[in-house]
């Protein structure tokens, strides 16, 4: 289990393969590639949309992850907010036990992923299902929001990277896109 605060920003992009190249050229470290199945959990005695929390399980070929994640607080068009983290042998019985004691899905996102590590962030770059594709430039710190705010604004322009920081989950955006067809 590990617990951290996450400090990341996302920006919609139309150019993935111009950054994955970019990124080789700078000599970022290639992570892989994955496909993520995400399946978010809402809880019996509050719901998470209006308490800014998160419940997620995570499949990949690689493992199951269910992780916590807290509100955010917004900073400069980045987000950042505490997670805990746990691996599980199967995502069939996690989500038995969370459906056992009142918890219920809410919602399901699907992403192919290209992580990379350049330096001390992790960048990721996501064609989501049903809303396009994107760029994740994160951190991790215990404590130094702004000190890794500013390093992921270095780290934005080293990559060419423009666009207006979304300050919300792929998660709200997928809910958020639902509500505008209604």
């Amino acid at each position: 289990m590990s617990s951290v605060i996450e400090v990341e920003t996302k920006i919609a992009v139309s150019n993935l393969p111009e950054i994955a190249e970019r990124l080789r050229s700078l000599g970022a470290e290639y992570l892989g590639g994955s496909s993520q199945q995400d399946t978010y959990l809402n809880a019996p005695h509050c719901d998470y949309a209006h308490t800014d929390e998160a419940l997620r399980m995570r499949e990949t070929k690689s493992g199951i992850e269910i992780t916590y994640k807290g509100p955010k607080t917004e900073a400069s068009g980045s987000k950042a907010r505490r997670e805990i983290t746990l691996s599980v042998e199967s995502a069939q019985d996690a989500l038995s036990l969370f459906t056992a004691i009142g918890f219920f899905v809410s919602a399901h996102v699907t992403k192919d992923r290209n992580e990379y590590r350049y330096g001390d962030t992790t960048i990721a770059l996501d064609q989501v299902e049903g809303l396009g594709t994107y760029v994740e430039i994160e951190v991790l710190t215990d404590d130094d929001i702004s000190a890794a705010q500013k390093h992921i604004e270095f780290v934005k322009k080293e990559l060419n990277i423009s666009g207006e920081h979304i300050p919300v989950s792929y998660l709200e955006l997928l809910l958020s896109q639902n509500v505008s067809k209604e």
